[in-house]
């Protein structure tokens, strides 16, 4: 397992300096924020009401908003339980050493890297979306990518962390994306009946 977080880290050392870019930082940053769940959530209501698809904000933003909430309450309990420091943290001693350098942008968080919040709500919106609306899944899952890639590039994750958490965010989306479903299945049956 050791093998594993050491390959973690250099992938992460890797990726924050070699995409490091003062004038990338406000992208970057910006695109973050399409992981905060709020937002997220409020994006896809907004586009729904922008193309005048009431129906689907009845239908549909509930089980995405379950989605979210269900799959923020496991990373909540594995930031818990695993207890990573996040990067500024983990290389502490090698940074105040010299010996390496971390491409920070925005607030520096403490504590509880694994897994990252900001994926799981990104790839929870982007899989469920993607299920729904098939022809829109690469730019759906492409934005949920770059929030994934943004928060190694801000200097607040991991690679596992995000790679994690958005397994967990597609995951969370295909399983209610099932029950509703099924759910439905089972009313339209007792509907006929």
């Amino acid at each position: 397992m050791q093998w594993l977080i050491e390959l973690d880290k250099a992938a992460f050392l890797w990726l924050n300096n070699c995409l490091a870019s003062d004038p990338l930082d406000p992208l970057f940053h910006l695109w973050s924020y399409l992981g905060n769940g709020g937002v997220a959530l409020a994006m896809v209501a907004a586009g729904a009401l922008v193309l005048k698809r009431p129906k689907f904000l009845k239908d549909h933003l509930p089980w995405i908003a379950l989605g979210a909430l269900l799959g923020g309450l496991m990373v909540h309990l594995l930031k818990d339980l695993v207890g990573r420091d996040r990067p500024v943290e983990g290389f502490a001693p090698l940074i105040q050493a010299g010996k390496v350098q971390l491409h920070l942008v925005g607030t520096i968080l403490s504590r509880g890297s694994f897994p990252s919040g900001h994926a799981q709500v990104a790839f929870t919106v982007a899989t469920y979306l993607s299920l729904l609306l098939r022809r829109w899944s690469p730019l759906l899952l492409l934005l949920a990518l770059g929030v994934a890639l943004s928060r190694i590039y801000m200097g607040v994750h991991y690679p596992l962390d995000v790679i994690v958490g958005g397994a967990l965010g597609a995951i969370s989306a295909w399983l209610l994306f099932r029950i509703r479903g099924m759910v439905l299945a089972r009313w339209r049956r007792g509907q006929s009946l």
